[in-house]
């Protein structure tokens, strides 16, 4: 079609710049319109450090690839280009994505790693099997890991317990964060992910999962395929990660599922490929627990077929 032509000539031309003499990766907003139909295709200015590779489009006919998701973006690690979007400037809930911030706001806040909490009547949200009981004491560095493999919330509620903010001053902290992050088109209630007005675009998300997968212990953390945890009591509980790409062909670096109803199944994972380039992957409204997998998968497969970083 005469659209789709319009389309190719424009990416070619677009792609055909020699991108990697210039600091700034600049490309402009687009807008289409064919009868009645507009489609609008923001690209933006990057500016880059000298040295950086730079992620460049193999085959500009290759558009890409259908997934269920509602929204998603792939973002070049390094240089913190977008390679790959849809409705990615959507706001919508992020479920347990959430607990990206709340352990970010926490590392701001630690009182320590050994310290010991005591789970409280406070703590508790819907969790039907609760992985730590009331009553029962662990360390802080429990919380921080059971939050982050399990997605445990009263394990997140525990964690902002700990930091002697007060759940408002938490909050205000989670979204003094975003605007630190620039991400500016999101919003926090509280720390689990339970409430659907935690929201943020899929372009806010790779903003924070940048800056959260870059903290150590962040990173240490969402790799564990499981966790062991021991309480004060000598209680004994091995936690299994909710992120099945764990256990996938992908070398997954870094990550974090969520899923609530207003949100749908939700993903960000970072992977590498062969030649040590780093991706950040993330899909919200997932139609399927098992589905958010296979788009973060497909998406992130395509990616590195269809770009060379030079």
């Amino acid at each position: 079609s005469n659209r789709m032509n319009v389309w190719a000539t424009l990416v070619t031309v677009l792609l055909s710049w020699n991108l990697t003499i210039q600091v700034f990766y600049h490309l402009p907003q687009i807008l289409l319109q064919e009868n009645d139909v507009q489609t609008k295709v923001t690209l933006g200015d990057q500016r880059l450090e000298e040295g950086k590779l730079i992620p460049r489009k193999i085959d500009n006919n290759s558009w890409g690839v259908k997934i269920s998701a509602q929204s998603a973006a792939v973002m070049d690690k390094n240089t913190g280009l977008v390679l790959w979007q849809k409705n990615a400037d959507q706001v919508r809930s992020l479920a347990s994505i959430t607990k990206l911030m709340t352990v970010l706001v926490f590392l701001d806040h630690n009182p320590g790693w050994d310290k010991i909490v005591t789970m409280e009547q406070a703590d508790e949200t819907s969790e039907l099997k609760p992985n730590i009981l009331r009553g029962e004491n662990v360390t802080v560095r429990d919380l921080f890991n059971i939050a982050l493999v399990a997605s445990d919330n009263n394990a997140a509620r525990a964690l902002a317990r700990s930091t002697g903010l007060s759940m408002e001053d938490f909050v205000k902290a989670m979204n003094a964060k975003t605007i630190e992050l620039k991400m500016n088109q999101s919003n926090f209630v509280e720390p689990t992910g339970l409430d659907a007005q935690n929201q943020a675009t899929a372009l806010d998300v790779l903003k924070m999962a940048k800056a959260a997968f870059a903290k150590q212990e962040i990173q240490k953390a969402v790799v564990q395929k499981s966790y062991g945890l021991l309480t004060q009591e000598g209680r004994n509980q091995k936690v299994l990660s909710t992120n099945n790409l764990l256990k996938s062909y992908l070398n997954v670096k870094a990550g974090k599922t969520g899923y609530i109803e207003a949100a749908g199944y939700c993903l960000i994972v970072e992977v590498a490929n062969d030649e040590g380039q780093e991706i950040l992957t993330v899909v919200l409204g997932s139609s399927a627990h098992e589905n958010r997998f296979q788009d973060a998968k497909i998406l992130s497969g395509w990616v590195f077929e269809n770009y060379q970083w030079l």
